[in-house]
């Protein structure tokens, strides 16, 4: 009857629909990706941190400040899923054992403070070497897929012609 005199009539309006389930989806997935993006991504640097706090495995670290050492050789010896690190370091001629010990520490800090390795040995040379390896055991290496740095120990290979103690 209204069309009859000239008053056009005003289509329905169309609203979008979502049902609850959805939007309850939506909400859950959103608070969920919240959470993730609020937990801290650096979980593996707490954990070397913290080993840097052991005086007990790096016991000799502030001593390595005073002492002049020189990286001749880095070398990567991987296999398969297992890293493991090899240096050639060398020292003064005149260097007790608490000083090799000490650059020992200096260089394993540094290098899994920047990346992750499952064992690095430290060749002095005449001197003997030093591992850093879980339990101490260079041949343990590679145990976890995930090096685990609160298991790993310095083991000291020094031969005692060149010792000064």
């Amino acid at each position: 009857m209204l069309a009859k005199r000239g008053i056009k009539q005003m289509p329905k309006e169309r609203y979008l629909y979502v049902s609850k389930p959805l939007l309850i989806n939506f909400f859950l997935v959103l608070i969920f990706l919240t959470l993730i993006f609020l937990l801290p991504f650096n979980t593996g640097s707490t954990k070397t941190s913290s080993l840097f706090k052991n005086k007990e495995i790096f016991s000799d670290l502030d001593k390595a400040k005073e002492i002049f050492f020189t990286i001749k050789l880095r070398e990567s010896l991987d296999r398969g899923s297992v890293h493991r690190l090899y240096f050639q370091v060398e020292v003064p001629k005149e260097i007790d054992d608490k000083s090799l010990m000490a650059v020992a520490q200096r260089i394993v800090k540094e290098t899994i403070s920047q990346e992750y390795w499952h064992g690095i040995r430290i060749d002095f040379g005449r001197f003997g070497y030093v591992d850093f390896a879980p339990y101490g055991e260079w041949e343990k290496a590679g145990e976890t897929a995930y090096p685990r740095y609160e298991k790993y120990r310095f083991k000291c290979i020094l031969n005692p012609l060149y010792s000064l103690k």
